[in-house]
């Protein structure tokens, strides 16, 4: 069976967000399974996408790109 195609994203963070995604990683590890950087962006994006569908969190996640732009 061949192995499914996985799509790569490179994008740029600042030293803020990669020490977020670091703390973040360390916070849901435990000694029996460790979760990598890439796998909360992973988690991070059907938790948006969890929040989209309900509704309630698209205007405070406009809020937030609003700030992030901001700081950019």
């Amino acid at each position: 069976m061949p192995k499914k195609e996985k799509k790569r994203l490179q994008v740029v963070i600042s030293d803020e967000q990669d020490a977020l995604l670091t703390r973040l990683a360390y916070e849901l590890s435990s000694p029996e399974q460790l979760v990598s950087k890439s796998e909360v962006v992973r988690l991070a994006i059907e938790k948006l996408a969890d929040g989209l569908e309900e509704g309630a969190e698209k205007q405070r996640l406009r809020e937030l790109l609003k700030r992030l732009d901001a700081e950019e």
